[in-house]
């Protein structure tokens, strides 16, 4: 802990504090980010509040949509785009370079008061929600009309609403997004993860030139990952055990 805050201090001391751009993808994404009277909160305003006084550097958000945010990657129009996995983006023009991993992503079958799977075929013949667009690599080989039937709609938000009611029997989404909409609404508290289809590791993705910031916000990202600061950050969100 004492050669981490050192390295702090001497990056503070030898450079200077410097602005960067943060891609946030506009719209509701919570637990990750959001709007409240205007302005970006949420998981990642958390993290880079942290960062900020870490570093010494300011971030400021840019919200876009998500095909627009790559363009803007590509374009190097944007500096940072955070918690992603390296292997979500490894086909774009621009791959960037990574920090650490901080953090996982997971992502699941929610059900409403349903038992576990020990297989996804226990689940076939079920309608399953999944976001317009959202896309789940070798986990697509169970969709087909005698496996999951697969439902479109437009946000999580709605998705879940569906799974309340009971007009599905599943829905594909992120696990701390499931879990903040059930901290938030108590009538959510009955649904259940009852699979987990896919596990990644996240990071910063930066652009290439930015290898200064990466060793900074590396050491940084070590400081907050061991104070167990991250771990407390996702909670703030996403507990709803109380």
């Amino acid at each position: 802990m004492r050669v981490w805050l050192f390295l702090l201090l001497f990056f503070a001391c030898t450079t200077y504090a410097q602005k960067y751009t943060v891609l946030v993808y506009h719209g509701a994404n919570p637990p990750y980010s959001f709007k409240d009277n205007d302005k970006v909160v949420g998981i990642f305003a958390d993290i880079f509040a942290r960062l900020a006084q870490l570093t010494g550097h300011e971030f400021e958000f840019v919200a876009t949509s998500v095909a627009r945010g790559q363009r803007f990657f590509d374009a190097g129009q944007v500096d940072i785009e955070p918690g992603v996995s390296r292997q979500w983006r490894e086909q774009q023009k621009v791959p960037g370079i990574y920090t650490i991993t901080y953090a996982d992503s997971v992502e699941i079958l929610l059900g409403n008061n349903a038992n576990k799977l020990q297989t996804v075929s226990q689940a076939y013949g079920s309608l399953v929600g999944r976001v317009r667009g959202y896309r789940y690599g070798t986990f697509e080989r169970h969709f087909d009309e005698d496996k999951l039937v697969i439902y479109d709609n437009i946000s999580e938000k709605e998705l879940l609403g569906q799974l309340a009611y009971g007009r599905l029997d599943y829905v594909l989404i992120g696990q701390y997004t499931a879990h903040y909409y059930m901290a938030n609404n108590p009538a959510y508290r009955q649904f259940r993860d009852v699979y987990i289809i896919e596990t990644a590791q996240v990071a910063m993705r930066l652009q290439p030139h930015l290898t200064d910031l990466q060793q900074q916000l590396n050491t940084a990202l070590s400081i907050m990952v061991n104070n167990q600061e991250i771990d407390a950050i996702y909670k703030k969100y996403t507990d709803y055990q109380h």
